[in-house]
């Protein structure tokens, strides 16, 4: 009786340990296509003000980012954007799905590119 005890209290760790639980997104939190591209333009901006592409200095000048806003162009806010990153940062799982998108959708921008050339 003591064996099938054991037995039944393992098969119950093991599956209550079990990493397949379904994550609900908020209503608050943007879903995973909206905040894919969110990101796509995120990493975009970063990269061109990384090359310098407007050759602005940004130390002088009043606007150190380029007229670009990615929040007003996906038409959400920041505490949205933030909530968002919040939330998918504390569910890796969903935050790996989103960047493996924007990687996707990122080389495929730069294939593209590279073809036109």
């Amino acid at each position: 009786m003591l064996k099938f005890f054991l037995y039944v209290l393992t098969c119950l760790l093991l599956v209550s340990c079990s990493a397949d639980t379904e994550v609900t997104i908020p209503d608050t939190v943007l879903p995973q296509d909206k905040m894919v591209a969110v990101m796509i333009d995120v990493h975009l901006l970063e990269a061109t003000m990384n090359l310098n592409v407007y050759n602005v200095d940004r130390t002088v000048a009043e606007e150190p980012t380029p007229g670009f806003d990615v929040l007003k162009k996906n038409g959400i806010t920041k505490q949205q954007f933030d909530e968002s990153y919040n939330f998918y940062s504390q569910h890796p799982a969903l935050l790996n799905n989103i960047y493996e998108m924007v990687l996707n959708e990122l080389s495929r921008m730069q294939a593209e590119t590279m073809n036109k050339k």
